[in-house]
């Protein structure tokens, strides 16, 4: 109505008038902003005089009902962050969201996944003519001095404060309140606590900055950075985010590098990881080229956002920075900062399975630490050369570099490293199967870590004594660790360790019986893995889907996981995972009555067990082949490769082997028709498997057993032991092992 010329509000003047007792509703829409014509003004006095009508303010929509306006102008279900971003960018205008999701369509900006919707956040979003004419319009109401306050309120942010506008502006308070208020008529700016405003809709603002000639905005920034660095004096940390913004847009280098630096550190410190990688990519752009002292602090730059890359599990780029980073501190003969970066290249290489690289490189690094009489470097170097050796399967070789390196670390007095290779030793103890040795040495190091507040190094320190703890069997106090390490690692966005906290976390799953909150975690743990190209948690990964495939008696599935997970482990070298991988494929052959392949895939795995001296996959070697014997009708090989494993059991301390041992020991006595030690060995099975609750490995004792019974001819007993091999097998989806208690029961004809 505002629009209408003056017959037409005669007209609507006489209608609300002549039909005020009829049971008629006029609905009349103004935007108060524009509503300043005499003719229009004089028609509402008037009719306000006369009470003819009732004034409705028509509020913007809120976050829901945008939520509501979107899903029914894209006919999907929109995800959160495209709701919250419609509503920043529109201020819940309704003609405003209706026009910006018109442009995100025809600008192939919308993203489809089944029937839910979001947006390419990359996509550079186009401002419609529709709003920009909007908006165009409003600033053509305006006095130019308002619009000149308006464009600086655009270039300081969203919000800002009415304190930082006489600084910018040089005017007095009086004649900017004039102006704020001309601007808030417009219903361009809206007043949030005191002193405080804000646009009303992003998309105003955007409209208004992008009209803006470049050399004006550059002037803007340059003035709004200055002002707010006179405004915080001696107190920049409060608004370091804004000048390094500000100055960066102006191009004012020495004061990006200056800000940067603090920005970008204290970003890091907090794992505020994108925003310090953006910080220290733009001091890396102001960096001067030609002064020696900028190519110094150059490399240091790349180093630190290196280690940011490499957190979030950006491999390929933390590389480059810190090859860079190598290149530069050669070229300058700057040899302490060469090892350095090194060093920390050879961190990232871990991640990717590239360990003889590691080695080479660590090599050189030491020796140019040891040309410096640099203890620390030093140091760094043995542990780097430690874990490589560790992940090549070279344990006791890895544990000499650590006591080494320990030994410098703790002479220096440098706790954050001595922590870390007490956590490195611990580890190879695991591996060793000396569990105790290995928990009291980790406990140790996390007693070192909180100390120094290192919640990264806490995160991993808590996954592996979840490690310990379950294969110790306390797998209440190992998901305890997995959950905290698991909180840390989302937090600090530590995409390597989340994706190894949740494959241990199936682990733990799995001996709870809860098999679909193993495959989930597993397969959430494989996802992260191949964004970051994790090599060894991803063949670990793979192999934990195969094993659990293989107990479900999915035996296709296990295959393909088992196999690509060989696949990985050959590939890196990594023998502790290759062998794993080889034991799991000699059970899937042997559940698939393939004899020979599984003989094959148990030989190769007992050869690299035998060599790289564990204890724990010797013995799942033996028991492999234990099963084996028996599936070929030899019990007196069964009975010598059960003696072996049985002479582990005390040296293990594991109730997993233990039970184990007492399991075959039970299908031994069945095969030579010795039915009261089969009976006693098969219960002796399953008190242990009931305390441990490993619901899989009770179930097969329960089928086993209910072979035997049948042997013996007791149908009653053969019936019971099947019925509750059934119970849980069905519970948990085990569908092979559902098959052959079928057929087991028409063979014992029940």
């Amino acid at each position: 109505i505002h629009w209408a010329d003056d017959n037409s509000l005669e007209l609507f003047n006489y209608l609300v008038r002549a039909l005020k007792e009829s049971p008629i509703f006029f609905f009349f829409i103004y935007r108060i902003e524009e509503a300043k014509a005499e003719s229009f003004q004089n028609v509402i006095q008037s009719m306000t005089r006369e009470g003819l009508y009732d004034p409705l303010d028509l509020e913007p929509l809120k976050q829901a009902d945008v939520a509501w306006m979107t899903s029914l102008i894209v006919d999907a279900s929109p995800s959160p962050e495209f709701i919250a971003f419609i509503y920043k960018e529109t201020g819940g205008n309704p003609f405003f969201i209706e026009e910006l999701m018109k442009s995100l369509e025809s600008n192939n900006a919308l993203i489809w996944e089944d029937e839910n919707v979001t947006f390419d956040e990359e996509e550079k979003i186009v401002i419609p003519h529709s709003i920009r004419g909007v908006v165009d319009r409003k600033l053509g109401m305006m006095s130019h001095q308002a619009r000149e306050l308006l464009e600086y309120a655009t270039i300081i942010g969203r919000d800002f404060d009415f304190g930082l506008l006489p600084l910018i502006t040089g005017k007095n308070e009086g004649h900017l309140l004039d102006m704020l208020d001309e601007i808030l008529g417009m219903r361009l700016l809206k007043e949030c606590d005191e002193d405080k405003y804000r646009f009303t809709e992003d998309v105003v603002r955007e409209t208004i900055y992008q009209q803006m000639s470049t050399v004006r905005s550059k002037l803007y920034h340059q003035t709004v950075g200055n002002a707010l660095e006179k405004l915080h004096k001696n107190r920049t940390e409060e608004v370091i985010e804004e000048l390094v913004h500000h100055f960066y847009l102006c191009s004012d280098n020495d004061k990006v590098v200056e800000y940067g630096m603090i920005a970008a550190d204290r970003a890091k410190d907090a794992y505020a990881n994108r925003d310090a990688i953006k910080f220290y990519g733009r001091v890396l752009e102001c960096l001067p080229e030609s002064r020696i002292e900028s190519k110094i602090r150059e490399i240091e730059v790349l180093m630190k956002r290196a280690s940011v890359l490499d957190l979030i599990g950006d491999k390929e780029k933390a590389i480059e920075d810190l090859t860079q980073a190598v290149s530069y501190s050669q070229s300058l003969g700057e040899q302490k900062l060469e090892a350095d970066s090194l060093v920390a290249l050879c961190k990232v290489h871990f991640g990717i399975s590239h360990y003889t690289d590691t080695i080479e490189m660590a090599e050189s690094a030491l020796e140019i630490y040891r040309a410096l009489v640099d203890k620390k470097g030093e140091a760094a170097c043995l542990n780097c050369i430690g874990i490589a050796n560790w992940y090549l399967g070279e344990f006791e070789s890895a544990l000499k570099l650590y006591q080494i390196s320990l030994s410098i670390s703790k002479n220096i007095g440098d706790r954050k490293l001595e922590a870390m290779i007490l956590g490195n030793i611990s580890i190879v103890h695991w591996n060793l199967d000396e569990y105790s040795t290995a928990l009291d040495t980790y406990i140790q190091a996390l007693e070192i870590i909180k100390e120094l507040g290192d919640v990264e190094t806490e995160a991993k320190a808590l996954n592996n004594i979840g490690l310990i703890q379950a294969t110790i069997g306390d797998n209440e106090k190992a998901m305890e660790c997995y959950e905290r390490s698991l909180e840390i690692s989302r937090y600090i966005c530590a995409r390597e360790l989340e994706a190894s906290t949740l494959n241990n976390t199936g682990l733990v799953n799995v001996r709870l019986g809860e098999y679909a909150k193993a495959i989930g975690n597993y397969k959430a743990s494989l996802n992260i893995t191949r964004e970051t190209g994790t090599r060894k948690t991803e063949a670990m990964a793979l192999n934990n889907i195969g094993a659990l495939y293989c107990d479900l008696g999915n035996y296709a599935s296990a295959l393909e996981y088992c196999t690509n997970s060989l696949g990985i482990s050959r590939e890196i070298s990594d023998r502790q995972t290759k062998t794993e991988s080889l034991i799991e494929l000699g059970d899937i052959s042997l559940n698939k009555g393939e004899l020979s392949d599984a003989e094959e895939y148990y030989s190769e795995a007992l050869s690299i067990a035998r060599t790289i001296k564990s204890k724990s996959l010797l013995a799942e070697v033996l028991i492999g082949f234990t099963s084996l014997h028996l599936e070929m009708g030899n019990p007196v090989k069964a009975g010598e490769t059960l003696n072996s494993v049985s002479q582990l059991v005390n040296e293990l301390d594991s109730e997993k082997i233990e039970a184990s041992v007492h399991f075959l020991a039970g299908r031994l006595a069945t095969e030579e028709k010795r039915w009261n030690d089969a009976v006693a060995s098969f219960d002796r099975s399953l008190l242990i498997l009931n305390k441990t609750d490993r619901q899989i490995s009770i179930g097969k004792v329960y089928y086993f057993q209910g072979l035997m019974f049948g042997n013996t001819g007791n149908k009653e007993k053969t019936l019971e032991s099947f019925e509750r091999a059934l119970g849980i097998f069905e519970k948990i989806g085990a569908i092979g092992w559902i098959d052959r208690i079928n057929t087991a029961w028409k063979q014992y004809g029940i």
